[in-house]
């Protein structure tokens, strides 16, 4: 039998998951809207590749600065990136 604590642990563990993955699907989504395969966006944020398909696919985590990055060359913000928008307009400088 599970302690209530580990299931609270695995509870929390898959809504972590589901979290990050609705973010990295919709910055897929914002991408493929565009038409850009995903070598444009690694050149814009001056990476390779493989590095971003891997944020695209929950593999690697981004930081903080790739992240504003990323809502800059999508013209959106990074609330909206990190699902506590749906109002895409980016915010004033």
């Amino acid at each position: 039998m599970i302690s209530a604590k580990k299931q609270l642990e695995r509870i929390m563990a898959f809504i972590i998951y589901l979290v990050i993955q609705m973010i990295y699907q919709r910055i897929k989504d914002l991408r493929e809207d565009k038409d850009m395969t995903q070598q444009q966006i690694a050149d814009l944020l001056h990476i390779n590749r493989r590095t971003y398909s891997a944020y695209e696919n929950g593999v690697n985590s981004m930081t903080p600065e790739t992240l504003c990055k990323i809502a800059d060359i999508h013209h959106t913000s990074v609330d909206y990136l990190l699902n506590r928008t749906n109002n895409m307009t980016p915010y004033e400088k």
